[in-house]
């Protein structure tokens, strides 16, 4: 090939690559992460963002019999695998994946866990069971997604649309919520908390109320029992 030829390929080679202010050569961009689904054939009963009276569901459930086969949605490390998750029961038997890229997934309500902590998952190995331990009203999966330590919608992240394979009350629930809602606990107003502490005292005070009665009941019965002997 010409010597102009070559010149002119290479000119125009360069001119395809995008470049930095440095003029270097503009790496390509990793692909996002995208997790499998962790259970086969479960109903989504709830959406991330969905109102639950004035909270926001802080993640996805999946309605399915109790000893369905759970499995991790990617790779990563086991860094939770504990019947009470940051000190409380409500998620009861749990498990938390790290996964790459500064991501966590959590499944909770389940019946049995089969990992420990530090242990290496493959993305579709089973961990556990699922159940309805906890704060639970029925057999689910519950499974929320974290970013960074920021809790969001793992529906942006699995491979699949899960639309198609909700119950009607779950698609009804999440059009009526916010699906960019970030899931916080109730928190008691100042005249609820006003209400209980007096609803409080009023017990403590019929308890003490109780308690006393018995001690002056015998009281009077004695000075009953004196006057007739006197009498």
């Amino acid at each position: 090939m010409p010597k102009l030829a070559q010149l002119t390929l290479a000119l125009l080679l360069a001119a395809s690559l995008p470049v930095h202010a440095s003029g270097t050569p503009e790496p390509s961009e990793a692909p996002a992460s995208r997790w499998s689904l962790p259970l086969d054939g479960g109903k989504v009963s709830s959406f991330f963002g969905a109102l639950r009276g004035k909270r926001a569901h802080g993640g996805v459930d999946f309605s399915t019999p109790t000893g369905t086969p759970i499995k991790a949605t990617d790779q990563g490390t086991v860094v939770a695998s504990t019947n009470r998750y940051e000190g409380d029961k409500k998620y009861g038997e749990v498990v938390v994946i790290e996964h790459p890229n500064g991501l966590r997934s959590l499944y909770a309500h389940l019946k049995e866990r089969l990992v420990r902590v530090g242990d290496m998952v493959s993305a579709g190995e089973l961990i556990g069971h699922s159940g309805m331990t906890g704060r639970s009203t029925g057999p689910h999966l519950h499974l929320e997604a974290f970013k960074d330590g920021k809790r969001i919608d793992p529906q942006h992240l699995l491979d699949e649309p899960l639309e198609d394979n909700a119950l009607r009350q779950a698609l009804n629930a999440k059009r009526n919520g916010d699906a960019d809602a970030v899931y916080s606990a109730p928190r008691m107003s100042a005249k609820a908390k006003v209400g209980k502490q007096a609803k409080n005292t009023r017990r403590s005070g019929g308890k003490a109320a109780m308690a006393k009665a018995p001690a002056k009941a015998k009281a009077v019965a004695s000075k009953s029992g004196k006057r007739s002997k006197r009498g």
